[in-house]
């Protein structure tokens, strides 16, 4: 019985609160500073060798930001994405923020990690992140999107806006049509 009370728990839908873009794009540059500091330690490991700082760039983000698989889809009413995130994640860990033709997730989250080898076995806090700015390919309604998550799937649905001229392009083309 508590297993399928866990299964439904992982399973049920949670909605996912809004943010403001500002919060979530000053955090956007927290994270590229975080970025070039790293890639800049990978750059002075290697003893400060040229020629190499896209590949360390591409490392030092791998390793402060989760890679989410996602998939962005456009119907005739909305656009929806759908990202997978680690299974831990919980929706007040997440943030989100749509604009008309902007959408920006966030999520961060603490870790304890037992790091271990040739020393004794000890407990490390690790942060993981995710991060995603995606350009629309059309205008949304911002007050009308929604966001859920559900298991390790947060799901972002954001309503077209409805183009209030083309009924009247319509029905002037009808009647220009004598």
């Amino acid at each position: 019985m508590k297993e399928q009370s866990a299964a439904q728990q992982r399973e049920a839908v949670i909605p996912v609160k809004f943010v403001t873009a500002d919060i979530l794009l000053s955090r956007q540059n927290e994270i590229q500073v975080m970025i070039a500091r790293r890639a800049y330690e990978l750059f002075k490991s290697r003893g400060y060798v040229h020629g190499r700082d896209i590949e360390d760039w591409l490392r030092a983000e791998s390793e402060l930001l989760y890679s989410c698989r996602h998939d962005l889809k456009e119907s005739s009413e909305a656009v929806t994405l759908r990202a997978k995130v680690p299974g831990s994640f919980t929706a007040e860990q997440l943030k989100i923020s749509v604009e008309p033709r902007r959408l920006i997730v966030s999520g961060e989250r603490e870790l304890d990690v037992t790091c271990g080898g040739k020393e004794p076995a000890h407990t490390e806090k690790r942060t993981q992140r995710i991060f995603r700015l995606e350009e629309l390919p059309v205008d949304v309604d911002p007050s009308r999107a929604t966001a859920t998550l559900t298991g390790d799937t947060v799901e972002i649905v954001m309503p077209k806006v409805a183009a209030a001229n083309k009924p009247r392009g319509k029905s002037q083309a009808a009647s220009s049509g004598r």
